[in-house]
């Protein structure tokens, strides 16, 4: 999904947008993100779990992982 976003914070927002389930599952009640989730912006793992004000260039690639865990 190609969004226009100048932080990470507002390319997720544009995402929750037009799938809101979605924020559940990756930002707590606050905005953050949650522990068991990282965002990668170009291959890098973001720098500001909490406000995610990481810059984003016009054809910046974000990737969201989200650890599995069981027993």
């Amino acid at each position: 999904m190609r969004v226009p976003a100048s932080t990470v914070r507002d390319a997720l927002d544009a995402v929750f947008t037009t799938t809101p389930a979605l924020r559940s599952y990756l930002v707590d009640e606050q905005g953050a993100l949650r522990k068991h989730v990282t965002v990668f912006v170009d291959g890098a793992p973001v720098r500001d779990r909490s406000r995610l004000s990481d810059a984003l260039e016009p054809d910046s690639d974000i990737d969201v992982m989200q650890a599995l865990s069981g027993g």
